[in-house]
C-alpha cells in the first residue's frame, strides 16, 4: 500500500508540473533555433524589474559633442587627462555615432601614451534595477574596450568596471540628467 501511495503522489506531481509549464515560453540567448536564425536582438537587454519608462527622446547633437553640463566628464578634470567620455542610449550599449570621434581621439592618445593605462568605468542611470544596471555598465565599459582594441589600442593598457547606477554624474530626475548618467569614463590608473 505504501509504494501506491508514493507512486500516485509521483503521478500527481508530475502532472502538476507539466501542466504548470505547458503555457510558458522558454527560450535561450544563444543556441537556440530563433537565435541561430537571427531573429533575436543581440544587444537588447530583459531584466527582470525595469521601471517602465517612456521611449527617450533623441540626442541628436553635432558628433563628438557633450550633453549639457559635462565639462568634467569631456575631459577637463585631472582624472582623465584628455579622454573624453562617451554617451549611451536608454537601455542600449552599442556606440553611438557621435561617441565614435571621442573614441577615436581615445585612441589615437592611447596609441601616442604607450605606457599609460586606464580603467574605463561603465554607469547607468537610476532606472532599472541595482544588479541589472551593474551588468549593463559592465557591457558598456566591454563595448567601448573592444572598439578602442578594434583602433588598435592593446587590451594591456585598458581595464573595465562597472557602477552600475551608484555613481551618477548629475542627480535630477529627467531625462537630461539620465542621459549624463549613462556613460563611459576614463580615469587614469
Amino acid at each position: 500500500m505504501d509504494r501506491r501511495v508514493i507512486s500516485l503522489c509521483l503521478c500527481m506531481g508530475l502532472m502538476l508540473l507539466i501542466a504548470g509549464c505547458a503555457g510558458k515560453n522558454v527560450s535561450s540567448s544563444s543556441g537556440d533555433a530563433a537565435s541561430q536564425a537571427g531573429q533575436t536582438k543581440s544587444e537588447q537587454i530583459q531584466p527582470d524589474a525595469i521601471k517602465t519608462v517612456p521611449e527617450e527622446r533623441s540626442f541628436d547633437r553635432p558628433s563628438g559633442s557633450a550633453p549639457s553640463g559635462l565639462a568634467r566628464a569631456q575631459g577637463s578634470d585631472s582624472d582623465n587627462k584628455g579622454l573624453g567620455d562617451v554617451f549611451f542610449d536608454y537601455d542600449r550599449f552599442h556606440i553611438r555615432k557621435d561617441a565614435m570621434p571621442v573614441l577615436d581621439a581615445n585612441a589615437a592618445w592611447f596609441r601616442a601614451n604607450a605606457g599609460k593605462n586606464a580603467l574605463i568605468e561603465g554607469h547607468c542611470d537610476e532606472r532599472g534595477t541595482a544588479a541589472y544596471n551593474l551588468v549593463l555598465g559592465e557591457k558598456r565599459a566591454n563595448a567601448v574596450k573592444r572598439y578602442l582594441q578594434d583602433f588598435g589600442v592593446p587590451a594591456s593598457q585598458l581595464q573595465i568596471t562597472s557602477y552600475g547606477e551608484t555613481r551618477p554624474f548629475c542627480m535630477q530626475q529627467n531625462e537630461d540628467c539620465y542621459q549624463q548618467n549613462r556613460r563611459a569614463h576614463f580615469v587614469m590608473k
